[in-house]
């Protein structure tokens, strides 16, 4: 009897593999707020290569008898080792936080360029969510006035810095991204390793943490401190 498979990133081998399954569980059942129907399998296994454990996760998009003749389960994505980045910052926008997971899905398929065009989106997110007043992106603009024109990464990058938002080095991996940005997003000869790829994603992964969760870290600790010397007065 053949053993049992499934098709996950192994990223000691940097490649997707078929691992040997040890066991795997399945939950299925209604949101309580929503009632829309879900299932997730956990699948645990070992690399036939490296011989490492791996663990990955798989959601059901499609349920058969309520909108699809046949059930339908995403493509596993590993959770072990290696999970995907999570920060803790509540500021962070939806935008940010579905292109990096997009980039995270990217890098596991061996897509590099696509990886590299969600991190370039998501920084360039970053910058717009920083230099954009909200109540400026939310306010109606007449019909005779021309739309507002966004900022775009090059510039983005470049503001950040200026303002402070960003010191030097984290400007130096930012013009990086942009470069390897602008490879993934026009039609030329040049490819970029997953090596690469997996760099920049840490790079991005930096900035947002320094931009959103140490300001937000250090602006809860000052407050904290503040409050002792109020009370000590």
């Amino acid at each position: 009897m053949n053993p049992k498979t499934f098709i996950i990133d192994c990223p000691w081998c940097k490649a997707k593999v078929a691992a040997l399954e040890h066991g795997h569980a399945t939950k299925k059942g209604f949101d309580d707020e929503e009632g829309e129907p879900f299932g997730i399998t956990l699948v645990v296994g070992e690399c036939p290569s490296c011989h490492e454990l791996l663990a990955g996760e798989s959601y059901q998009i499609d349920f058969k008898g309520l909108d699809s003749d046949e059930d339908r389960w995403s493509d596993i994505v590993r959770i072990y080792p290696k999970p995907p980045k999570t920060f803790l910052s509540y500021r962070i926008p939806r935008t940010v936080r579905d292109s990096i997971a997009e980039a995270d899905k990217s890098l596991q398929a061996n897509a590099n360029i696509a990886a590299c065009a969600m991190l370039g989106r998501a920084l360039e997110a970053v910058c717009r969510d920083v230099l954009e007043p909200a109540p400026s992106r939310r306010r109606s603009v007449p019909a005779t006035s021309s739309p507002k024109k966004h900022v775009m990464l090059g510039e983005g990058i470049r503001k950040l810095k200026e303002k402070s938002f960003i010191d030097d080095r984290l400007y130096d991996w930012s013009q990086q991204l942009h470069a390897f940005r602008n490879i993934a997003a026009h039609p030329t000869d040049e490819s970029i390793s997953r090596e690469d790829a997996e760099d920049l994603q840490t790079f991005v992964y930096a900035i947002i943490e320094y931009v959103y969760d140490l300001t937000d870290r250090y602006n809860e600790f000052k407050e904290r401190i503040s409050r002792k010397r109020k009370k000590s007065v």
